[in-house]
């Protein structure tokens, strides 16, 4: 199975109603640099990674939220970047109302 990680946006009423770009921070895995994913370096265990292989690194992406959302709808998405898994996304919307 793939690894999920969750993350939630907050727009506006007006965007809710016209959609929008928004920039989201996530949590992905990602092979680790020091051993290549092997969890060892000359069969000690990796100390970035613990031994397992992957790290957990931060990611900005840019979430098209389409027309129509309302507060609480969920939307996901797979993601694929170089030196990870496909990672499954969850996304949470909530909506401040205007004062």
């Amino acid at each position: 199975t793939s690894p999920t990680t969750s993350a939630e946006i907050t727009i506006s009423t007006s965007q809710s109603y016209a959609g929008a770009l928004v920039s989201l921070d996530v949590t992905v895995p990602r092979t680790c640099a020091c051993c290549g994913g092997r969890g060892e370096v000359w069969s000690e265990p990796c100390e970035p990674c613990e031994g397992q292989g992957q790290e957990l690194q931060p990611q900005r992406l840019t979430v098209a939220v389409p027309p129509g959302v309302v507060d609480g709808d969920r939307f996901s998405f797979n993601l694929w970047l170089p030196r990870g898994p496909r990672t499954r996304v969850d996304v949470r919307v909530a909506v401040t109302p205007l004062r």
